[in-house]
């Protein structure tokens, strides 16, 4: 897995898996979050999260297609790099 923040838009890009360009779909959910969509199989391969830091701020990030994904370790870590 890989994470990118970017602290100006307070936005969290997670990867579990890179695919060759064009091999995504991408689909909001209904918590606003981007999912990244192997085409082939449909398998959750990445997720972009917005206002990241106010979510962790407030608990827990649970992203329905994945699960609660355990972000509050890292965040002191990427908000304060």
């Amino acid at each position: 897995m890989t994470l990118s923040y970017d602290k100006l838009a307070d936005v969290l890009y997670v990867t579990f898996e890179t695919l060759p360009a064009g091999s995504y779909i991408y689909v909001e959910n209904d918590t606003g979050d981007i999912l990244r969509l192997d085409r082939s199989s449909k398998r959750v391969v990445g997720v972009t999260i917005p206002a990241f830091a106010q979510r962790a701020a407030r608990g827990s990030i649970v992203i329905p297609e994945i699960g609660s994904v355990p972000f509050n370790q890292l965040v002191d870590d990427l908000l304060h790099a």
